[in-house]
């Protein structure tokens, strides 16, 4: 009888504005699985935003300042993690597969912070996070992780895109479904960091709109691009020339503050919005990809998704269309990553994070269940 499990997946990307939260059904194992998304939540980080901000942003903190943020921030995740549950009819899952919040990333320093104990206390099962740190301390950049998952959840007959458009803008290039053995296909996959996405997007904004985010990216739709504002940017975001992983910067905030001022706000939104579009569309071109599935909140954004498509020559496809819910693509895929992790699957392809040949005897760092759940933080 083939296995069943269920897996819940949560993320907190670079954006920071929320997390997601994802049930999924792992038929399967290993590189056979195949997955189903059964229930997705949204949750608002609340007060914890700012304080992660802060911290993403190279802010001093104590020790102490530290322990706590993780700590709540732990207890935000098993909150969430529970009411997902109960909106779901679900009363046991048998894996909890978390991100953490990027709060620095310099391979091979990285840090996705999360004291993930409250998760495990309350859930009463196997709890992965970190997942990462292997793939680092094995000299790889740690990142991107997900185009293993993508290959799982999107694969084709022919060559395709899946486009991350979060915080930062990933891209993983699929190789045709063929029938050859699956790990032959997997040794084909590539995928890279492109460029900033929303983290830019949102971070503009905040500052000409007084808002998180440019909801639905109606404010662009509404300006007109500056030439020489959306020039500058684009030079800010050409890809690097040794193809490594982005981290958290905050370096091209310096390109808002230089142009807020002569720009009005829609303008501005829409000069950011078609520089951050067509970088992504020509980074995309080479490959020749035929189509691209886009997921993130810069999915929802019209005037990033006609750049995309204008610069890369084919067409995107929301995740919608294939049962992944645009917004919940990495809460749904870091729950396929865990289900693989604890497959002793090497999530990590080292095409992709350069990381030198060779094994990884650990993915994740774990929490193993004693299968007794505490009542903390149970609801009643």
């Amino acid at each position: 009888m083939e296995r069943t499990r269920l897996v819940l997946g949560a993320m907190t990307g670079t954006s920071i504005d929320g997390m997601d939260l994802a049930l999924v059904r792992i038929h399967g194992s290993g590189l056979g699985m195949r997955a189903a998304t059964v229930a997705t939540r949204s949750a608002p980080l609340g007060a914890l935003a700012p304080r992660l901000r802060a911290a993403a942003e190279q802010q001093p903190m104590t020790a102490g300042e530290f322990a706590s943020l993780a700590t709540e921030f732990g207890e935000l995740h098993a909150r969430e993690c529970l009411e997902l549950l109960r909106s779901a009819g679900v009363a046991r899952i048998d894996l909890a597969s978390l991100h953490g919040q990027t709060v620095f990333h310099r391979p091979p320093i990285s840090w996705q912070l999360l004291n993930a104990h409250p998760v495990a206390a309350a859930l009463g099962c196997d709890v992965v996070f970190d997942l990462r740190g292997a793939d680092l301390a094995h000299g790889g950049d740690g990142a991107p992780l997900t185009p293993l998952a993508d290959w799982i959840l999107f694969r084709a007959a022919h060559a395709r895109a899946v486009l991350n458009l979060g915080g930062f803008a990933n891209a993983t290039i699929l190789p045709p479904d063929d029938g050859r053995a699956h790990a032959h296909q997997v040794a084909d996959i590539r995928g890279a960091d492109l460029c900033a996405c929303n983290q830019l997007l949102d971070r503009a904004a905040r500052t000409v709109l007084g808002r998180d985010y440019d909801a639905d990216g109606a404010a662009a739709a509404r300006g007109t691009p500056d030439a020489t504002a959306r020039d500058a940017l684009a030079a800010l975001l050409a890809p690097r020339a040794d193809g490594r992983s982005l981290g958290t910067g905050d370096e091209l905030f310096t390109w808002i503050d230089r142009h807020a001022p002569a720009l009005g706000a829609d303008d501005l939104l829409a000069t950011a919005a078609e520089a951050v579009g067509t970088a992504i569309g020509l980074a995309l071109r080479t490959h020749g990809v035929h189509d691209a599935v886009i997921a993130g909140g810069g999915a929802r954004h019209p005037r990033l998704r006609t750049a995309i498509e204008r610069a890369a020559g084919c067409r995107t496809l929301p995740s919608d269309a294939l049962g992944v819910p645009v917004g919940d693509r990495e809460a749904v895929e870091w729950a396929v990553l865990g289900a693989l992790a604890a497959d002793h699957v090497d999530i990590a392809l080292p095409a992709v994070t350069h990381r030198p040949s060779g094994s990884v005897p650990v993915c994740g760092a774990w929490i193993r269940s004693s299968h007794e759940r505490s009542t903390a933080l149970n609801p009643t």
